[in-house]
């Protein structure tokens, strides 16, 4: 494998780290006010434009990587 090569397959490794840490965040977040309803408690709005911020930090960063991955598969194929 070239030098290049295993780059490629660094970035891919590294991709796939943060796609799994994102679906992490999320479902953390998820839960986290599921309980919070749960006990009968609305999240405040703070709370919630702090959820909506990271929602959409985290919907940039996958858009991003679709079209990362959307390059590479054009590139194989």
């Amino acid at each position: 494998m070239t030098p290049e090569e295993k780059e490629e397959v660094r970035h891919l490794l590294e991709s796939h780290e943060r796609t799994v840490e994102i679906c992490r965040v999320c479902a953390n977040t998820v839960r986290d006010l599921a309980w919070e309803v749960k006990r009968g408690r609305v999240p405040g709005a703070d709370e919630l434009r702090a959820t909506i911020d990271e929602a959409e930090r985290v919907l940039d960063d996958l858009g991003r990587m679709e079209i990362a991955i959307a390059q590479l598969k054009s590139a194989l194929w």
